[in-house]
């Protein structure tokens, strides 16, 4: 039995939960597949999928075996890349996790371009807002909003991550009739209907900054969801004020869609500052061609 090849099989029917879709993915018979991770659970003496007609899912001991093999041929594909023994011409895949609204919207455009001058160069993509330990997870780049310092990953501010309140124009203005003002309060807000993203830690506090002190706001959201794009469709309907990122909004504010509320405090998602947009990866993977390529376009367009 080819170890290495049955390690590579399993790890991938593990992420992709199918041994079809695996199959059709590496274009071999979906038999072959299957043989290989039974030749591989008898050699280990376990179980390491439990196999319904609908499902794939691993086993307790499947996913120990998975965390850990995962670093293994990552260390593996990295040596071949240091040394050469891949093709001239970069080629493989390179794992992302970016934030999702930031992912639709600027990074996949980026993506593919990318691949229009490298075609050999594949991505497994996830789009969470789950933080990721790389090193840990099997992740060569993640794009995420602020970071946490950490001496053996390389961080690279994308763009800035400010935040606007919005609205639109006839909503604006019927709001201006109810508070009998242009320029809202904290009290006007908590008396507006209001668009709340909602992340895997749960839905966002809209902070306002009154002086040189954060205020959190008691909202009454007519809506919560981790769906962005739902999100901004409700605002376009007239259905609440939606504090959003610039860089997700500005096609909304140019064609006049959507309008700037005005306040007399900033606002923001977050008392803290360093709320960039950050790129994330290793050291010791940047010097590999394909993350090394990668990293560099996506700077280049974005840094």
């Amino acid at each position: 039995m080819d170890k290495i090849k049955a390690l590579q099989y399993f790890k991938r029917v593990a992420e992709l939960g199918s041994f079809s879709q695996t199959a059709a993915e590496l274009n071999i018979p979906t038999s072959s597949i299957s043989r290989r991770i039974k030749d591989l659970e008898k050699v280990l003496n376990i179980e390491l999928f439990k196999r319904t007609t609908r499902n794939v899912n691993l086993t307790e001991a499947g996913s120990i075996y998975y965390a850990q093999i995962s670093q293994v041929l990552s260390l593996l594909e990295e040596a071949d890349e240091a040394i050469g023994l891949q093709s001239e011409a970069p080629q493989g895949f390179i794992k992302i996790s970016t934030t999702p609204g930031y992912g639709d919207i600027v990074l996949l455009p980026i993506l593919q371009q990318f691949q229009q001058q490298y075609p050999l160069i594949n991505f497994d993509l996830n789009f969470s807002d789950d933080l990721v330990t790389l090193g840990k997870d099997p992740i060569d780049i993640a794009i995420r909003a602020g970071y946490a310092p950490n001496e053996f990953v390389i961080a690279k501010q994308l763009s800035e991550n400010n935040f606007t309140l919005v609205s639109t124009p006839k909503l604006y203005e019927s709001l201006k009739i109810r508070h009998k003002r242009a320029l809202f309060s904290i009290a006007d807000l908590r008396d507006s209907p209001c668009l709340v993203y909602r992340t895997a830690k749960g839905a966002l506090p809209w902070w306002a900054k009154v002086g040189d002190k954060w205020q959190k706001i008691s909202l009454k959201p007519k809506l919560i969801t981790n769906s962005g794009k739902y999100l901004l469709d409700e605002a376009l309907k007239n259905k609440g004020l939606l504090l959003f990122p610039d860089w997700s909004i500005k096609p909304y504010l140019e064609s006049g869609e959507l309008v700037k509320v005005e306040t007399d405090f900033q606002l923001s998602i977050s008392n803290k500052t360093g709320n960039g947009i950050f790129m994330l990866y290793q050291k010791q993977k940047y010097a590999f061609s394909k993350v090394n390529l990668c990293v560099n376009y996506i700077i280049d367009k974005l840094g």
